[in-house]
């Protein structure tokens, strides 16, 4: 998913959980940052995964 994407599914920012902004935040910097969209992906899940591992 791309921050594009993210912002088409989860409506307007100002309703968003910390989370959300956080998610949004990771998937911006991967559009701006990862070359192929493989890399993209295993990427962007791996930053996911790291966001998300302090709250389980």
């Amino acid at each position: 998913m791309t921050a594009t994407e993210f912002l088409q599914t989860h409506g307007d920012p100002t309703t968003w959980t910390t989370a959300d902004h956080e998610t949004y935040e990771v998937l911006r910097t991967n559009d701006a940052h990862l070359g192929t969209p493989q890399a993209t992906a295993q990427q962007s899940a791996d930053r996911l995964r790291n966001l998300l591992a302090p709250a389980a």
